[in-house]
């Protein structure tokens, strides 16, 4: 899953950690160690316990601008409903395919 991640910046998702805590936010970066930066993050318990604010669906937390999380300390990444998971992947492997074809050693364009 660590290698996939980095396709799915910029959707929403929800992580559980192993303590019991859950974020949801925007994914805004991820690494092969499955490190991840979320930005506009919603923090809370999972038995609600520290409430500070309570956002639209009725959900206790904090909110945060930027998250980090240590891959060792995820438990479970939870992507929406509506989003598309073999598309945005398929994409995000063409994209990466015609960046390393258009860079390989001693393939130029020639320029009309």
């Amino acid at each position: 899953l660590a290698p996939l991640l980095r396709h799915f910046v910029g959707i929403e998702l929800i992580v559980e950690t192993k303590n019991g805590r859950t974020f949801k936010g925007r994914l805004r970066e991820a690494d092969a160690f499955m490190n991840l930066v979320l930005s506009r993050t919603l923090c809370g318990s999972s038995g609600g316990r520290s409430a500070k604010s309570t956002n639209a669906s009725g959900v206790a937390g904090e909110n945060f601008d930027w998250v980090h999380l240590r891959g060792p300390t995820i438990r479970y990444i939870v992507f929406g409903a509506n989003v598309d998971l073999a598309a945005i992947i398929r994409a995000g492997r063409d994209r990466e395919r015609a960046a390393g074809d258009k860079y390989k050693r001693g393939v130029r364009k020639a320029k009309n």
